[in-house]
């Protein structure tokens, strides 16, 4: 089952936001996620979290067109970003892709949900973020860990290390080839590689790393 969670950042329309937005199983807001969507022209199936930034005329709005609610105040001071991701874990997602991640008022927020992207129970699931034409991954090398790209040539994707080393970086199909490298991080190694065909794969053996890529031309493969 495919799930979206639609977290309180900006969400920058394009073919490829729409494209998991339409082929999702699930969609899950976290509080005020749900406004993101509807100015998208979508709704939620369910929205998760404290509730503390989503009121009056907008809950109102939402619960008279059948959205479900799921009120989570937390002691633990876990965010709703946390709270929709284990919701979206315990329905049985098989794959999880993350919109409205960046772009809010709150930059600590942006970052802290970024790295919700490495949590350990989502090692097993393919998790993106996904906004405008950039969509990013995270690569978890306990054994070798791959993601595969596919767009057109001179399209961009970025390998950056989230562990202090990241070991066994092979990749396929990009203009600068890697074979075993190590990246550390902070040097920004891997920093807008290109396709060179229309399928390139980047695979790390060790250490934790985000891969994204950036879709140049505005177009998606199937268009």
């Amino acid at each position: 089952m495919q799930v979206v969670v639609a977290l309180a950042g900006q969400i920058h329309d394009s073919p490829l936001v729409r494209n998991a937005l339409n082929s999702a199983d699930l969609i899950v807001a976290a509080d005020s996620g749900a406004n993101r969507l509807r100015q998208l022209g979508l709704l939620p199936h369910i929205v998760i979290g404290d509730l503390d930034s989503l009121k009056g005329d907008d809950l109102f709005n939402l619960k008279a067109v059948g959205v479900e609610f799921e009120p989570h105040p937390d002691p633990e001071q876990r965010t709703d970003g946390d709270v929709a991701i284990e919701y979206a874990l315990k329905r049985g997602a098989t794959s999880i892709i993350v919109v409205g991640l960046f772009g809010g008022p709150r930059y600590d927020h942006a970052v802290a949900n970024l790295y919700l992207l490495t949590h350990p129970s989502l090692r097993q699931i393919p998790t993106w973020t996904v906004d405008g034409w950039t969509a990013l991954t995270v690569l978890n090398g306990d054994g070798i860990s791959q993601a595969h790209f596919q767009g057109q040539i001179g399209d961009y994707v970025t390998i950056t290390a989230v562990s202090e080393t990241v070991e066994g970086i092979t990749t396929v199909g990009l203009k600068w080839p890697l074979a075993n490298a190590t990246f550390t991080r902070g040097l920004n190694q891997g920093t807008s590689n290109e396709l060179i065909n229309d399928r390139a794969m980047v695979q790390i053996t060790r250490g934790t790393a985000f891969a994204a890529h950036h879709f140049r031309s505005e177009r998606l493969p199937t268009d």
